[in-house]
């Protein structure tokens, strides 16, 4: 071994030019494959060329390539039209019938909900299809068609094309929608015959929050979706409350709303333990403000949102005029993962589980009110659509058991399917549901033990199948299980004087942050 050392010490010695020149040529190689790459990688980044003075091509501020593991989150959160693939919806888990289904949608791509630097000249469209141009040719041919669905009568059928107007769904986001609506019409209309062509108003029910957003989302879902597209049979009800409470009775709840306060000073308590993060705040605060005059973004959660109205489409992010004051997408980055670590703190947290019954309680209630008048023969309603927001969708997983933590992505969709299948010559009905496509029934609260006992069962049909039952009584029994004799007298547990936050935590990290 000893010898075998020296020898090759040796070799090493006679031929160190040798060695030296191979260094040196890998050295060279590797400088060469890092130029190549990176006249890649700008050749991929198509920046739109502009004389602009608000708009800086520096390098530090552009997004990396679409294809890029980088964007993988963004993306997901973005939910561009063309990643959209058709999921596990209409995969009967019995041998029997589709019945009934119901969709709560988030609205589509929006621009943020305050103005941002650079925002009047960031491109808001989207990638031409001849889905896209049938939806806005037809929509403009029945423009003022629509004077019947007041409230929203005040509200445009679509979007504008290329425009960025603070809070205004884009036109990406009605292409989001027209993509959810026909990939749920292949799974109910064309495979299950859930709605026939002649269809009426008795066949369906539609509600959407008060929010131009949320109407042109129902609409454009529902141009792909319906077996016809007639606006004169369109009949959207419209929800003051996001929650789809549905009346007064469950829209207050003064313990629904203090178990929310608690969770957005939890949030501030999170905060203030990262101090990298408020510098970043901090640091990023002047850069996106649309006019220093503007209130500051110092909640984490609203400086994603000022973000990802540049990321989702595109666009430079912004800098300062004049300066390499730049927001780059590592920065971006950070945010995700921040709050991604946020969302996992309330996974499981049964206070959070208990918000989300109070606050989704009307809904859920008004879902199985229908679900058993379709069931009894009472109704011909066969399917509901509820357009609402991501603060619609959060409380909503979080009281079915189904939160996974992540940001609630545009366009999604959680959607509620009753099947029927025969035992012994007696009708049985099965719920399933699913999130963005995925069947998280197993993960449902009122399934999970019914699904390990199906795992024990003799009968592999029994595998994966949820009752309607169960989730007839989850709802049914939740006042009851909780210690209360009414609704109402189970919100009325805590009176509002007994927040006890405001003097808790300091007002340095929410400078203007008002939830």
């Amino acid at each position: 071994m000893i010898d075998n050392k020296f020898a090759v010490m040796k070799f090493i010695t006679r031929h160190k030019l040798l060695f030296g020149c191979l260094i040196a040529a890998w050295i060279i190689g590797m400088i060469f494959t890092v130029v190549l790459i990176s006249r890649s990688t700008r050749s991929q980044i198509k920046v739109p060329k502009t004389s602009h003075p608000l708009i800086h091509p520096l390098q530090h501020n552009r997004l990396p390539p679409a294809s890029s593991f980088k964007m993988v989150k963004a993306l997901r959160y973005c939910n561009p039209p063309n990643d959209m693939t058709p999921g596990q919806e209409g995969k009967s888990p019995v041998n029997g019938t589709l019945e009934f289904v119901a969709v709560m949608t988030r609205h589509g791509d929006r621009s943020p909900l305050r103005p941002v630097r650079n925002q009047s000249i960031i491109n808001c469209g989207t990638q031409s299809t001849p889905l896209l141009q049938k939806y806005m040719k037809t929509l403009k041919y029945l423009r003022g068609s629509s004077k019947h669905l007041s409230p929203f009568a005040m509200f445009p059928l679509q979007p504008a094309e290329n425009t960025c107007t603070p809070t205004h769904m884009t036109l990406l986001g009605a292409h989001q929608l027209l993509m959810v609506g026909q990939i749920l019409h292949k799974a109910y209309i064309e495979d299950h015959g859930l709605l026939s062509k002649n269809w009426t108003s008795d066949h369906i029910k539609l509600y959407s929050t008060v929010f131009s957003r949320t109407f042109q989302s129902a609409v454009a879902f529902l141009f792909t979706f319906l077996p016809t597209f007639n606006v004169s049979n369109i009949r959207i009800i419209p929800s003051r409350d996001d929650r789809f409470c549905m009346s007064d009775y469950y829209c207050r709840c003064p313990l629904a709303d203090y178990l929310d306060k608690q969770k957005v000073y939890k949030k501030r308590r999170l905060m203030a333990s990262h101090p990298a993060v408020l510098h970043l705040m901090q640091k990023l605060n002047p850069i996106v403000k649309h006019d220093p005059n503007h209130s500051n973004i110092f909640d984490p959660f609203e400086m994603f949102d000022c973000t990802m109205g540049y990321v989702c489409h595109g666009s430079h992010l912004p800098c300062i005029p004049g300066t390499n004051e730049c927001v780059t997408f590592e920065h971006v980055r950070n945010l995700i993962a921040y709050m991604d670590w946020v969302g996992r703190q309330f996974v499981r947290d049964s206070s959070n589980t208990k918000a989300g019954m109070l606050n989704m309680h009307g809904f859920l209630n008004h879902l199985l009110s229908n679900m058993r008048a379709y069931i009894s023969g009472k109704e011909a309603t066969r399917f509901i659509l509820y357009s609402g927001h991501d603060i619609t969708l959060e409380p909503l997983s979080a009281a079915l058991g189904i939160d996974d933590g992540n940001l609630i992505p545009y366009a999604s969709r959680i959607v509620f399917e009753l099947y029927s299948h025969s035992v012994n010559s007696k009708l049985k009905y099965v719920l399933k549901i699913l999130y963005n496509g995925k069947d998280v029934t197993k993960y449902a609260t009122f399934c999970k033990s019914f699904f390990k006992e199906s795992l024990k069962s003799s009968n592999p049909s029994d595998y994966g199948i949820c009752p309607f039952e169960s989730f007839q009584k989850y709802i049914e029994e939740f006042v009851t299980n909780a210690g209360a004799s009414s609704f109402q007298a189970l919100c009325n547990t805590v009176q509002p004087s007994s927040y006890p936050f405001e003097a808790t935590y300091s007002s340095y990290v929410y400078e203007s942050y008002k939830p």
